[in-house]
């Protein structure tokens, strides 16, 4: 039997597991990633550390007695990632990160300056900071000499297929989120790139990473204790895998994310373009013929991290936290690090609204959960608002794992909630996909129905719903109406 060694390289973990074409999980390991910040709104990885990390969780998961079966090699990486290389490809720089904040001091100027270019729809991503063409901004503004220097760049993707084969390689599902990728002929855009002096020649080739493959580096083989021809499968983004993980990459299924950050997501044929002007959906390239329209939050469980680390400790099983009372609500805008959105998105920062005497920790908490929910019925209402069908919502992540959780998602968004049998989506994800690639199935279909089996589903609580739909409305209003004060608190430095 084919194994996969399949490794999931995210913001603030990395896992490696041993996956069989079951979907067996026989060997998992996971550490967390240590994140630089030598100056302010700094966030990268160090790339060296983290290619030690993944050798030293490869050999963990890899067994004497399996390891003559493994056949493939396959990572899933995050957005976001900007690595500088000078002339000699030897690195200027980390690895950025979504929580990496510095594009924000300058993006009212990137705003105006491409205020005239519709770079929404080329590239299907909107004026929000987190993208690499604002990031590339803000070192032409605040750090020119240095990126003067910089020859060559590479994202997550590229940076690991590159360290594993030789190849200079990205995937198309990465280059999407870049805001320098054009998502009607699947290329690097030429005149985005020159508005900033670069060429696509800088960059890596963009290639089909359900498809694509190149040889275990013979080095590496040995080094793992590896044999035979091991292929090392290019693989797509963090996000984009669950897709498979959860559902085979069915078209109408919403695929929700919840972890650090959170996702919702459709897989569809074509890029869809918000019509609002808030410019909700993200459109975004899978391979050359499956699109994930959908939007993404940066804070999720970030929130939770940060009241437990800061300000109290956080019992995320407490049965309250499903509680509704009859006074108007504590809610959160869980905005700590921005958001996503054209309008409230770039300026955003959190926010506690209805704070009252007799609230208390549990309350706090539920207030970031809903908020999370009711950030994500946003984007649910603009799916169906540009006519993309959503049958059913499946919902992986650790988020999950809190038992109220996918309660409040199932009462906010009105829709079933189904819940995988195994916490490991994306290792599966990648297992899937990687057999699929390497012809041990013949279809997504045939290997979804061997490996992603039972699960349960959470229904709607009807006394809740209409609640739920009263207390979204007014969430929304809050939102929008605090977005120019977003933008006008952000302007308060000295």
């Amino acid at each position: 039997m084919a194994l996969t060694l399949a490794i999931d390289l995210g913001t603030t973990n990395l896992k490696v597991g041993l996956i069989n074409e079951k979907g067996g999980i026989l060997s998992l390991a996971s550490e967390g990633i240590v994140t630089e910040s030598r100056e302010p709104g700094e966030a990268e990885h160090d790339p060296e550390a983290i290619m030690q990390l993944i050798f030293q969780l490869c050999k963990k998961v890899l067994q004497d007695e399996n390891k003559s079966d493994v056949r493939f090699i396959i990572s899933s990486t995050y957005h976001f990632g900007l690595m500088m290389l000078d002339e000699q490809r030897k690195p200027l720089t980390g690895m950025t990160l979504l929580s990496d904040t510095r594009s924000q001091s300058t993006f009212s100027d990137f705003a105006e300056r491409f205020s005239g270019a519709d770079l929404y729809q080329k590239t299907g991503c909107p004026l929000i900071s987190q993208y690499i063409l604002p990031r590339l901004y803000y070192f032409s503004k605040e750090k020119r000499a240095l990126l003067d220097r910089a020859k060559y760049f590479h994202d997550s993707k590229s940076f690991l297929f590159e360290r594993l084969t030789g190849e200079w390689v990205t995937d198309i599902s990465t280059a999407a989120a870049t805001q320098l990728f054009n998502a009607h002929d699947l290329k690097w855009d030429r005149e985005i790139l020159s508005s900033v002096h670069l060429s696509s020649e800088q960059f890596p080739v963009p290639a089909d990473g359900t498809k694509y493959q190149a040889p275990l580096k013979k080095q590496i083989l040995e080094s793992l204790g590896l044999s035979g021809d091991v292929q090392v499968i290019l693989g797509v983004y963090d996000g984009a895998v669950l897709g498979f993980g959860l559902s085979g990459l069915r078209e109408n299924v919403g695929l929700v994310n919840i972890g650090t950050t959170a996702m919702l997501r459709v897989p569809g044929r074509n890029p869809v373009f918000d019509k609002n002007e808030n410019k909700r959906i993200q459109a975004y390239a899978l391979d050359t013929k499956v699109f994930l329209n959908g939007g993404a939050l940066n804070n999720a469980a970030l929130p939770l991290d940060w009241m437990k680390n800061n300000l109290f400790n956080v019992d995320l099983q407490d049965p309250l936290l499903l509680q509704l009372t009859g006074e108007p609500p504590l809610m959160a805008l869980p905005y700590l690090t921005g958001e996503r959105d054209s309008k409230t998105g770039p300026f955003a920062s959190g926010v506690f609204f209805g704070v009252r005497r007799y609230h208390r920790q549990t309350d706090f908490v539920r207030s970031v959960l809903e908020g999370v929910a009711y950030s994500m019925r946003y984007l649910y209402d603009a799916l169906k608002e540009n006519d993309l069908s959503v049958e059913e919502i499946r919902m992986g992540g650790g988020g999950v794992n809190i038992n109220a959780w996918p309660q409040i998602f199932a009462d906010v968004l009105g829709v079933p909630v189904n819940i995988p049998p195994t916490k490991e989506i994306a290792l599966v994800g990648n297992a899937l996909l990687a057999f699929t690639a390497g012809a041990v199935f013949a279809n997504y279909e045939e290997a979804a129905a061997l490996m992603l089996k039972g699960g349960k589903t959470i229904e709607p609580d009807n006394s809740r719903v209409k609640v739920r739909n009263d207390h979204y409305a007014f969430y929304k209003k809050l939102r929008e109406q605090l977005g120019p004060l977003f933008q006008e608190h952000s302007s308060l430095r000295f």
